[in-house]
């Protein structure tokens, strides 16, 4: 697909030669970076990384993305009124070009290696930013057309031809106003903010995205009823400063012949307003933002720095104190902390583990708030049900997770310090772990869910509440010795062994389901005391538990 895209570029060669850009040089930086973006691991991919460097990932994405305009097309086609379809699609596709800029493709937008490797040649900055944009534009191109094949092909089948030839024409349009705006976000972050702080902007907004995804595939199906879909709607003032509704309403004069005032003005702003921004980013924004990231990289790390050690000595780290409440050898304290803290900063980590936190939400509305009632009734009727099972064991199943994901790392090469220490009990550095992923990740969600339940179900479950935390340590435990004992952040991640995973994940769901159905065995028998008297034993269980994980051995621990 790329190929052809650049024979597109190739008819507008005396365009850029006119604008003093060198086309040849132009094209041969562009076809490189796209080599490189076959072989590039993308966000949604990068715990399936394989060892193969050379293999294609963005064929795999580019078929996620046609699944997801699969979706956008079935809307399109229950919807009755064109406009509201045209709106919609129009929006979705602004969204993740834009979304995709930020998250897959932030590292071209920020990477200055080219200022330093392709600027000592005979390559003019504006040659160097025009590759860069047409490198985006083909790139983007290419997911537009995944995601916009299927709604294009409803918008011939059901408006007819000139609607979708307008559409193609107005999709272009919306991913060069997506472009433009990603890169007034940039500037705008780069201008008030280090190059640290942009990297955790685009780090938060991949989880973003990435929740987004999760969530509106489980829940928005269950939400919209098609049958009551009406064509009456009202488009107020400020709709008409959206590019979505310019486009929709320029399909729509073409569609009826109505040219009245206001499609004319939205047909002059759907193509005077992209084509104008091009031309702003041709002209201003490549020398701008080449020097902004080059400030960016150059800023005064050294008074940041010092600052952020004044600040470490004046206040002592969370996870410090609470290893010290929880852990008494120096290695498990120290196993603690490393966990804590690098659980918070890696990039990889919060990639993978993060996203799965969305599904709390979503169990928790499939399996309470989806029983086919109406979700106001369902809530009225809470108080006199046991829901709050769900909400007491649900979280389990996605922070289990994190007990795998922290032992994979990119900087798995630094785990030799962990061979280099005096440690005779290895499994010291595993509890420490599995204490520090429990307490950080689970016991925040479960007092979240805990004052929920209170207030909905009262002082009554506080006793099951307290019986479900222990029973949920004791799950969380029988998972960190049941699991093969990996020491923290040690593994290679692109050999990650996928075999298995599903039989472990089938293990801990029966784990739960198991320790659930005996939860609601003795709400059902009407024996609160029973719980009274089980708290004591699990929690023996536990530390029983945790201390077989400190006297693992080193041949206990896989390497």
């Amino acid at each position: 697909m790329d190929k052809i895209l650049l024979r597109l570029v190739g008819l507008f060669k005396g365009f850029f030669n006119s604008q003093g850009i060198d086309y040849a040089r132009m094209i041969t930086i562009v076809e490189a970076k796209l080599t490189m973006d076959k072989r590039r691991v993308y966000m949604n991919w990068r715990q399936r990384q394989q060892q193969k460097e050379n293999t294609n990932h963005l064929n795999s994405v580019l078929f996620f993305y046609t699944v997801m305009g699969l979706f956008i097309a079935t809307f399109l086609f229950a919807v009755p009124s064109l406009l509201l379809g045209m709106i919609l699609v129009h929006t979705y596709v602004l969204f993740m070009m834009s979304m995709t800029l930020i998250t897959d493709f932030s590292t071209v937008l920020l990477d200055t290696t080219d200022n330093q490797v392709i600027l000592p040649r005979p390559v003019s900055s504006r040659t160097l930013f025009m590759a860069r944009l047409v490198h985006i534009l083909i790139y983007l191109l290419q997911f537009t057309i995944a995601i916009a094949i299927f709604p294009l092909a409803v918008t011939f089948y059901k408006y007819g031809f000139a609607a979708g030839i307008v559409m193609i024409i107005t999709v272009i349009l919306t991913v060069l106003m997506a472009v433009f705006s990603t890169y007034i976000l940039y500037l705008l972050i780069i201008r008030f903010s280090n190059e640290s702080r942009v990297r955790d902007i685009v780090t938060y907004s991949q989880i973003f995205m990435a929740v987004i995804f999760m969530v509106s595939f489980q829940v928005l199906p269950r939400m919209i009823n098609l049958s009551q879909l009406s064509m009456q709607f009202e488009l107020h003032w400020y709709a008409y400063l959206l590019p979505p509704v310019w486009m929709a309403l320029t399909i729509e004069a073409i569609v009826t012949l109505n040219f009245d005032v206001l499609h004319i003005s939205m047909i002059v702003l759907a193509f005077i307003v992209p084509i104008l921004t091009f031309w702003v980013m041709n002209k201003y924004l490549a020398p701008s933002f080449a020097q902004k990231l080059a400030a960016m990289n150059n800023g005064d790390s050294i008074k940041k720095d010092n600052s952020t050690t004044i600040i470490q000595k004046e206040k002592k780290p969370v996870s410090s104190i609470v290893s010290h409440i929880i852990c008494k050898a120096p290695a498990e304290k120290s196993s603690f902390e490393i966990t804590w803290k690098i659980t918070g900063r890696d990039k990889s980590f919060k990639l993978q583990f993060y996203p799965g936190l969305a599904y709390i939400a979503v169990f928790i509305f499939i399996f309470v708030f989806n029983s086919g009632n109406n979700i106001a009734a369902v809530w009225n009727n809470l108080p006199a049900s046991s829901s709050f099972l769900w909400f007491f064991y649900i979280p389990m199943m996605t922070v289990s997770s994190s007990l795998m994901i922290a032992s994979f790392n990119e900087n798995y090469l630094a785990a030799w310090v962990y061979h280099s220490m005096p440690v005779g009990k290895p499994g010291m550095l595993v509890s420490g772990m599995a204490k520090s992923l429990f307490i950080k990740f689970f016991v925040p969600v479960f007092t979240c869910i805990t004052i929920f339940c209170l207030y909905v179900w009262g002082l009554p479950v506080i006793d099951d509440a307290l019986f479900a935390f222990c029973n949920n340590l004791f799950c969380f435990l029988i998972f960190a010795n049941l699991s093969d004992h990996y020491l923290p952040f040690s593994r290679q991640p692109n050999t990650q062994q996928q075999t298995g995973k599903f039989l472990k994940a089938l293990l801990q769901l029966i784990i739960v389901s198991v320790t659930v159905g005996l939860h609601y065995l003795l709400i059902f028998l009407k024996l609160p005391w029973l719980l009274w008297v089980l708290i004591p034993l699990l929690m023996a269980a536990c530390f029983l538990l945790i201390k077989r994980l400190q006297n693992l051995s080193w041949a206990q621990i896989s390497i």
